[in-house]
């Protein structure tokens, strides 16, 4: 069994500024990403003629993303100001998480922000939390 590490993962949003628009960016100083967090609800359907409680599945729902960055909003390279203005504008695009493996596993999502946190400590470079809400289906693809 491959394992995958956590070093050289990434995450890329469309850039709205490349020509063409299909260009990914990597979002820059990222820490941590963690997500998604979906799920899927249960549909109650049980009915008078039950034996048992019956269920199926609802819609899913593919959650959040949440990603620590060390925050430079000034640099146009780390992507951080286009998703500011795009959590501002309630902007939707494409982002795609790749991972480490050879050939590379890559997730493709529709997602806005919908959190940008910045933190400040007392001997800390100054950090961000941003969160991306997924929408509609992910796309997998395995090497």
């Amino acid at each position: 069994m491959a394992y995958i590490r956590s070093q050289l993962c990434s995450i890329w949003v469309r850039n709205a500024t490349a020509s063409p628009i299909t260009t990914y960016a990597q979002i820059g100083q990222v820490v941590s990403i963690s997500g998604p967090d979906g799920s899927v609800p249960e549909v109650d359907v049980t009915h008078l003629s039950s034996t048992g409680k019956e269920y199926i599945a609802g819609l899913a729902d593919f959650g959040s993303i949440s990603m620590e960055v060390i925050l430079d909003p000034a640099t146009t390279t780390t992507m951080h100001e286009q998703i500011w203005n795009d959590f501002l504008a309630g902007t939707v695009t494409t982002y795609q998480m790749r991972l480490s493996d050879s050939p590379q596993t890559t997730l493709t999502m529709t997602a806005y922000p919908n959190q940008y946190s910045w933190n400040l400590g007392v001997d800390e470079a100054v950090r961000a939390t941003l969160g991306l809400k997924i929408s509609g289906s992910p796309t997998l693809a395995t090497p």
